[in-house]
């Protein structure tokens, strides 16, 4: 009996709100593979914002071009000029081999395609770590985060934690990136501090200090600003720890965020938008010498500049911080800071800074590391009144993408897709 043919989704690069669920009648028989090539497909994947960027900026970052065009992708879908892929977060299955070191039945954790089109990896296995690098001259231009596979044996059943395995696809990337601010960027001992874009930069023991301060998040109901403010509560030593956690965010969010119990204070955009340099200082208890740090993960429209605006006259000890930029894409001028000496002004990036983290520990300490505080995350109950949402086959997950762009999946659900 052949095979079912697969679906993938296509979007539009002009408008990734636009979508297309399109049928590869004509994808077997698959081309053959090459020696230490492995074939696999997508099982477990999620729905989440954090696609969008790679959609609005793949143009830059190459994030287009992860995976080729399929043979048989029809006309008018093949033109790459206006049409195109992106990836997501989840588990696949090696389903065929031509790599002794990666047989078939291997789970693959890593950054996917989103579809059930089978596709191929040219890959070598890292000697210290067990993990599978895509090394091909395609992937090249890649950040190294992307390419990294976290391999699990041919009979790990990914349905029998099925819960895990979900909050694995849709919070792990995020958490890791909270990881990487709280050990590294604002490391309480010099031998892990790194700059949060991991550069050779100038970034300062004050720099990293977060004792004692007030941290104000920006975007605060989203994942890595959610995971950040646990690990600033659960995974620093006490007296490193900051006073106060304060997040900024929208009305919708509201509720939820304060029922993380994650922060000391929940303000709204417009509340930020419409307050004083005194009416400021008095809520949120800062004088000219408390270490201020503003972290926008996913801040709305101008908030950030005007907040850094008055953090920076009421306070001598402001950093700011770029995670994550406007979800509707505006461009905050306070990032055009971050390229002045000595302005107090950082952007991130998730991949240097686990390249230089993994420098700064070894590679499996950093790796054995992160999985113990994600378990440890998990264990915790991960974020209080999150859930997950699970759906099935590549039709569902192109009905929660047109959901996500409207706007109606709020910030307690993770959308998650078995394929």
């Amino acid at each position: 009996m052949a095979p079912l043919a697969p679906q993938i989704q296509i979007l539009e690069k002009a408008d990734y709100t636009k979508q297309h669920l399109v049928t590869l009648h004509d994808a077997y028989p698959l081309p053959q593979l090459t020696a230490g090539d492995i074939r696999i497909r997508s099982r477990i994947i999620s729905n989440t914002t954090n696609n969008f960027t790679y959609a609005r900026l793949g143009h830059l970052l190459g994030w287009w071009d992860v995976w080729p065009v399929a043979p048989s992708l029809p006309a008018p879908y093949n033109d790459t000029s206006k049409y195109g892929r992106i990836s997501a977060w989840g588990y696949c299955e090696v389903i065929e081999s031509q790599n002794d070191r990666v047989p078939v039945g291997t789970k693959l954790y890593g950054y996917l395609p989103i579809g059930d089109y089978p596709e191929t990896l040219q890959v070598a296995v890292d000697d210290e770590t067990g993990h599978v690098l895509e090394v091909s001259e395609r992937r090249a231009k890649q950040m190294t985060i992307y390419n990294r596979y976290l391999p699990y044996p041919p009979e790990t059943d990914l349905m029998a934690d099925k819960h895990s395995r979900g909050l694995d696809s849709v919070l792990l990337p995020f958490f890791e990136t909270s990881h990487l601010l709280n050990r590294y960027a604002f490391a309480w001992d010099s031998v892990n501090r790194t700059h949060p874009l991991g550069l050779p930069l100038v970034w300062s023991s004050e720099d990293a200090d977060l004792a004692n301060s007030v941290v104000v998040m920006l975007g605060a109901s989203g994942k890595t600003a959610l995971s950040f403010a646990h690990q600033l509560r659960h995974s620093r030593p006490l007296e490193q720890q900051p006073r106060k956690l304060v997040a900024v965010g929208s009305a919708a969010s509201r509720s939820f965020t304060e029922g993380t119990g994650l922060f000391d204070d929940v303000m709204l955009y417009a509340d930020a938008s419409s307050a004083t340099d005194a009416s400021i200082a008095a809520r949120l208890g800062i004088d000219a010498n408390t270490k201020v740090l503003l972290a926008n993960f996913a801040g709305r429209g101008t908030v950030d500049e005007e907040l850094h605006a008055i953090f920076t006259r009421v306070s001598k000890g402001v950093t700011a911080l770029i995670v994550g930029g406007d979800p509707q894409g505006a461009a905050s001028k306070l990032g055009a800071l971050a390229e002045v000496p000595g302005s107090g002004v950082a952007l991130c990036n998730a991949s240097g800074l686990r390249d230089s983290a993994m420098e700064l520990a070894g590679t499996t300490a950093y790796f054995e590391h992160l999985q113990q505080t994600w378990n440890q995350f998990k264990e915790r109950g991960a974020v209080k009144g999150f859930k997950l949402r699970w759906g099935k086959g590549v039709e569902e997950y192109t009905q929660g993408w047109d959901l996500l762009c409207q706007g109606s999946i709020d910030a307690t659900l993770g959308l998650v897709y078995e394929l």
